[in-house]
């Protein structure tokens, strides 16, 4: 088992990282707006285009990672490794599902059909599962409000 010691100092380089990283996303967003402004200026709609999506991937992985989701593959889960996001570091796919090929839908929560779904007095959908509400490892402890 790890002590104590070993996990504060993972923390403190997983921290590091991460700090280095939003300054990455920083820098590259600020390019990226200058570039935006410049295909605008030049009157280049491809190019204007390309600086808009590149902005966007950009401020969608600055808000992932205040959430607290930045780095996870957006189909699978999975841990994107470091060395992919220095060099990209508004990367939403691991490798194994960037090479499908396929552009993710976003994950988001599950969605209910209309047989599982009912409605409340006051007029909002309900589901008829509860756990479909509840992110997966979170349904349990005190958090959850279950006191022992």
């Amino acid at each position: 088992m790890a002590s104590l010691q070993t996990l504060m100092q993972d923390y403190d380089q997983h921290l590091a990282r991460l700090e280095e990283l939003r300054g990455l996303l920083e820098e590259r967003l600020a390019a990226a707006g200058a570039d935006l402004a410049a295909a605008v200026a030049a009157g280049s709609a491809t190019l204007a285009a390309l600086a808009h999506r590149q902005s966007t991937a950009i401020e969608a992985a600055l808000a992932r990672m205040d959430r607290g989701l930045y780095g996870t593959c957006l189909r699978c889960g999975a841990f994107i490794p470091y060395g992919v996001l220095l060099r990209v570091p508004h990367q939403q796919l691991c490798p194994g599902c960037q090479h499908t090929g396929e552009i993710p839908a976003p994950r988001t929560t599950p969605q209910t059909t209309p047989q599982t779904q009912r409605t409340t007095p006051a007029g909002v959908a309900a589901t008829d599962r509860p756990e479909a509400a509840v992110p997966p490892g979170r349904g349990e402890g005190i958090e959850a409000g279950n006191v022992p």
